[in-house]
């Protein structure tokens, strides 16, 4: 129950600080007043009245209350709501022009005053208004306030209570009660009349007896006369409100509340998608978000409001940072190109650390931000709010105010943080659900709220918040590094083991990858794709090792600037990438942390130091620029060949052991061999993705009888390859079992077959992808007006398969009309028709060929002897066309530097050595021509491509045609009768003509 346990009834009383208190009241009462503890009728009534019982206000209601404040000329509204069952109470005040509010926090013992929008937070034990609700004004003006007390009308019987008789208040019948009262805490002598509807006047809530008027008389010590009248209006007998009028207003701080709740503690590793609602920009982006401060890795994915460094992309990009490392991996989704860039000490998940040393440098580096700085909770000036509902969640709401938040262009600012975690009754069921089935503290919303002058107001909506530990596969960058750059292994565990086990996959994961880690002195993101399976007789952990990253990497440029005199190492180096490697080797120099490149003298200059802009570092003019680590100095991983070599010999001299502790109990494994013959497969995500992605996959399927040809003990790669180059027949599919490397090959492709596919565990079906070499357009048609067409084709591969095998010209494009089952194939190709012939078409799609799949990549570098063409303004897909269709010259391969989007076409190629030199660049890639468009291997003969077409037809392309004039007859047929029912425009008889697609 609450505290004092008041009922909001009576009446404001006027009244004046400061005064001393009397011995004895001036006040006179009236003639007549019944005597203390008792209920008696006025003698002035007609003999024979009866008295009506007393009226009854119930523990719970809410009422709408004008005050006329008589002896000042004045009226005040208030609301009040009153809950006792819930032990809580609030009053809202509408007093010149302004709406203030007070919350009884019973359970704390405080009184929670919003006035003019200033939330202070008063002891309600000794507050003036711990019996009356009311608003505190400045001292000396006066305090209204609402007479309050349990059962108001038997307190009033405390002080004798005269029943008058019957009247009418508004047109209701009512009841009228008075009382005379001496008030010690307010010095003052009053008579306070009641009036409540009539015991049979119907209520709008059924309720009985309820307040219509009080009218309060009296005199305040020394000599201040009051008069004040109290009507009431839609008396209801419980709250209709929702439960926010007994919430301090949202986003206000109130100075000397208590805190009553610690903000919830997050885990170390969580995942968790966000919508950021910013009302500055008028904008809605989205973001996925994994976090693992064990491991110092953080990835979110997001789509860039617009194009600029390092992605130079609208598409979607997934960037993770590895803080081991200081390096940051930007990854196009779209496109697959990945740049290495240190991490920027602007990105949300970066700590900035300064300090200063003996010689007033600046150190200077960033670290990643802890699982409380991530989401702005290492804060200490917190408070616990109150519960509130936020997307239909009820949450447990935590406010605080603060300096640390910046926004470009403004200064010196303080925000509002409100955080909304949810109520802790309440559970959320993850959809990963790897260990823990429920959580509660779950983040839900955050809002920050700035001053008017900044104007900025941003909510970070939280969806799918999961604090479990995010899977290895998240922090995924192999496809960073080119197939020379990785090795993939497995190591197996020899013994006898029991399927349990596989319930401890991730603690099997997490100590292989520390001996891995400590073995081959590498970084935790260099292991990827870990899995790990187990069988009867042998544990499996297939992962794998990345090379070295390139050390330039490690580093953020300061340009023009260098520091003088304070370099512990000099060397002679041509580039800043040489100067980065000499940085990264513990042998030029131990806990190297900078340097300096002058490239007019080709000198280096090492130092120990991190530094950022400030005195230790000077202009240059130009001439030299200045690189700093991005994190703490660290131990230098080792190469790819050295890490392998060490991991090798620690498994084959039986030293490669873990422990893991199993049903409460810790257990030794040893592993018992080592073999990098294996192409990695963790979660289907194939690293050799080139080849792969020829294939459409079908996981644990398999075609059993349409064995054309069998092979054992290969890796998938080769079972893909010996697929795609099978002379003697036509390979359309392949099954590959992964524990034995058994490939089986087939004529058969499942889409001709669908019935014949089987379920088949450990193996997966891979069937040929024609359309891998197309770029699609969705919705849209270019080839409607070709003559070579296909009817009951029912997949675009197949229609790819079509335009791949055709003789009858260079077919370069294909449209697909799955709704009607047509391929329509066409010698031009998206990028050379004009705006016009592209039309939409929301049943058809138009493939394009995919010139690039020509190419061989190779990152991060730039050709430097050789570039017989430049063209700008261009994408990567527009210059492999280019370079393949270039008839003044034998382009043999291309540059691409993805920051200036220019291209450059050459006649040499790197696939002989000494055509052409290369250099180490962070924003271009060299694509050496590997093809011709038929899939012949590319030599230096344009006439190979540049041929004349074949005048003759086979069987196929003849079916082809004929079926395209029936097609094109019927077309024309129909265009004709549009036009001439367009022009004759007859009624509209309801009736139309349609065409679809029957399965059977």
């Amino acid at each position: 129950m609450m505290q004092h346990s008041c009922i909001l009834l009576a009446c404001f009383v006027a009244v004046i600080t400061g005064q001393t208190a009397p011995v004895q009241p001036p006040y006179k009462y009236p003639t007549v007043c019944a005597p203390k503890n008792q209920t008696m009728l006025d003698p002035a009534l007609p003999a024979g009245t009866k008295m009506p019982p007393l009226p009854y206000i119930p523990n719970t209601f809410q009422v709408r209350v004008e005050a006329n404040i008589i002896d000042k000329q004045q009226t005040v509204i208030a609301e009040e709501f009153y809950d006792d069952n819930n032990n809580r109470a609030a009053l809202h005040i509408l007093k010149n022009n302004s709406m203030d509010q007070m919350v009884f926090d019973y359970a704390n013992d405080q009184l929670i005053y919003d006035i003019n929008g200033n939330c202070t937070a008063k002891n309600l034990e000794f507050d003036p208004n711990q019996l009356l609700f009311g608003m505190q004004v400045p001292a000396g003006s006066g305090i209204p306030h609402i007479y309050a007390t349990n059962q108001a009308i038997h307190f009033a019987q405390a002080n004798g209570l005269l029943y008058k008789g019957t009247t009418t208040v508004r047109g209701i019948n009512v009841d009228h009660w008075q009382s005379c009262m001496y008030w010690p805490i307010l010095l003052s002598n009053f008579t306070l009349d009641y009036y409540f509807s009539a015991y049979n006047w119907s209520e709008p809530d059924l309720s009985i007896q309820v307040p219509i008027l009080a009218e309060v008389t009296g005199v305040q010590y020394p000599n201040h006369p009051f008069h004040h009248t109290y009507e009431y209006f839609d008396y209801r007998n419980k709250i209709w409100n929702d439960d926010s009028v007994f919430d301090t207003p949202q986003g206000l701080v109130c100075a000397g509340r208590k805190q009553t709740r610690k903000v919830p503690v997050l885990n170390q590793q969580y995942s968790y998608r966000e919508e950021i609602v910013d009302s500055l920009d008028q904008t809605v982006s989205q973001a996925d978000v994994y976090y693992d401060y064990v491991g110092k890795l953080m990835r979110f994915d997001y789509r860039p409001a617009f194009s600029g460094y390092p992605y130079y992309t609208t598409n979607p990009v997934s960037e993770v940072h590895d803080y081991t490392t200081g390096i940051a991996y930007a990854i196009d989704k779209t496109l697959g190109n990945c740049t290495m860039i240190p991490i920027q000490n602007t990105t949300f998940d970066a700590s900035v650390k300064i300090s200063v040393n003996a010689n007033l440098s600046q150190q200077f580096y960033v670290s990643m931000k802890t699982p409380s700085q991530l989401f702005y909770l290492d804060n200490t000036s917190y408070t616990f709010e109150g519960t509130r509902t936020v997307r239909g969640i009820l949450c447990d709401v935590f406010i605080s105010k603060r300096t640390d938040f910046a926004l470009p262009g403004y200064n010196n600012f303080t925000s509002t943080f409100e955080f909304y975690f949810m109520n802790q009754n309440w559970q959320a069921s993850n959809n990963i659900g790897l260990v823990k089935g429920q959580a509660t503290d779950i983040p839900v919303q955050l809002r920050i709220t700035t001053p008017d002058w900044v104007g900025y107001q941003a909510t970070y909506n939280i969806y799918n918040f999961d604090s479990e530990v995010p899977s290895n596969q998240r922090f995924t960058v192999d496809n960073c590094f080119d197939s020379f750059s990785k090795k993939s292994f497995i190591i197996e565990f020899p013994g006898t083991w029991d399927n349990s086990l596989v319930g401890y996959t991730n603690s099997f994961i997490s100590a292989i990858g520390k001996r891995i880690q400590t073995v081959g002195h590498v970084s935790p993101i260099r292991i990827q794709k870990p899995t790990f399976r187990v069988l009867s007789s042998q544990l499996y952990y297939v992962a794998t090792l990345l090379e070295v990253p390139p050390p330039i990497a490690n580093f953020r440029k300061i340009t023009g600037k260098f520091r003088q005199f304070t370099n512990d190492l000099q060397i002679t180096v041509s580039a800043p990438e040489d100067c980065a490697r000499a940085c990264n080797d513990p042998q030029k120099l131990s806990q190297c942390n900078s340097f300096d490149y002058c490239q007019s003298q080709n000198l280096c200059g090492l130092s120990k130091s991190h530094t950022e802009d400030g005195s230790a570092i000077v202009s240059s003019s130009g001439q030299c620029d200045h690189y700093v680590r991005t994190v703490q100095s660290k131990g230098f991983d080792l190469s790819l060949t050295n890490a392998w070599n060490n991991i090798k010999n620690d498994v084959l001299i039986g030293n490669f052991k873990i422990q893991v502790t199993v049903n409460g109990k810790a257990a030794t494994f040893k592993a018992g061999s080592i073999d990098d013959n294996v192409l990695q497969n963790a979660n289907r995500q194939l690293s050799t993705q080139n080849l792969m992605n020829q294939f459409n996959m079908q996981i644990n399927k398999g075609i059993p009888g349409y064995d054309d040809s069998i092979l054992t003990g290969i890796a998938i790669d080769d079972c893909a390859s010996a697929c795609l180059n099978q002379q003697s027949w036509v390979c359309n599919s392949f099954s590959f079992c992964f524990d034995t490397g058994y490939c089986t090959m087939s004529q058969l492709h499942p889409d001709e077959r669908p019935g014949v596919v089987k379920n088949s565990a450990m193996c997966d079906l891979y069937s040929k992808k024609y359309t891998a070499n197309y770029q699609v357009f969705q919705g849209t048609t270019v080839l409607s007006s070709s003559d070579t067409i296909y009817q009951n084709i029912f997949s675009a591969d197949e229609c790819g398969k079509l335009c791949s095998n055709y003789n009858g010209f260079a077919c370069k494009s294909f449209d697909y009309c799955d709704d009607i089952s047509t391929c329509y194939l066409g010698q031009a190709h998206y990028y050379d028709v004009p705006a016009a012939d592209k039309l939409d078409s929301p049943m058809c799609n138009h493939y394009s060929r995919k010139y690039l799949s020509d190419f061989k990549k190779t990152q991060r570098r730039r050709m430097t002897n050789s570039n017989d063409r430049i063209i700008a303004k261009v994408s990567v897909d527009q210059c492999a066309k280019l370079c393949v269709e270039e008839e003044t010259i034998n382009c043999a391969s291309f540059g691409y530097c993805g920051n200036t989007t220019e291209c450059r076409l050459s006649t040499a190629s790197m696939r002989n050595v000494g055509q052409v030199s290369s250099e180490a660049n962070l924003y271009c890639d060299i694509y050496n021509r590997q093809t011709f468009p038929d899939g012949t291997p590319y030599i230096n003969n344009p006439q190979k491509y540049y041929k004349a077409p074949s005048t003759g037809y086979s069987g196929g392309s003849m079916a082809g045609l004929a079926f395209g004039m029936l097609l094109v007859g019927v077309l024309i047929a129909v265009g004709i009768y549009m036009v001439l029912t367009k022009v004759k425009k007859p009624a509209n008889d309801g009736m139309a003509v349609s065409f679809v697609k029957q399965d059977d």
